[in-house]
């Protein structure tokens, strides 16, 4: 029981030291630091991403790549699954998109 109360106090000790306290405030900073620019990296990504997409090569390619679905998949709609009568369950050969 002496053991755990030593550790208990050396523990408590280390808590309250100066070394202890500037080491925390700097680590908080800085990780507040690293947020603060991290949000700014996400913001400028996601409005270049937006600019990007609607930017007229985006959106030829967009068209392109759309022409190309209705080629492949055919007058589905919005996400409507045509089925064969004959073919219910999809395989390797025959995969389901």
């Amino acid at each position: 029981m002496a053991e755990y109360l030593s550790a208990s106090a050396t523990l408590d000790d280390i808590a309250h030291s100066e070394a202890y306290k500037k080491t925390q405030e700097t680590l908080s900073q800085a990780g507040q630091k690293t947020s603060a620019a991290l949000t700014t990296v996400g913001t400028a990504i996601t409005r270049r991403l937006g600019d990007m997409r609607n930017s007229a090569t985006f959106k030829s390619f967009e068209d392109k790549m759309g022409n190309l679905k209705y080629k492949v998949v055919g007058p589905r709609g919005n996400g409507d699954v045509v089925s064969s009568p004959t073919d219910t369950t999809p395989t390797q050969e025959n995969p389901p998109f």
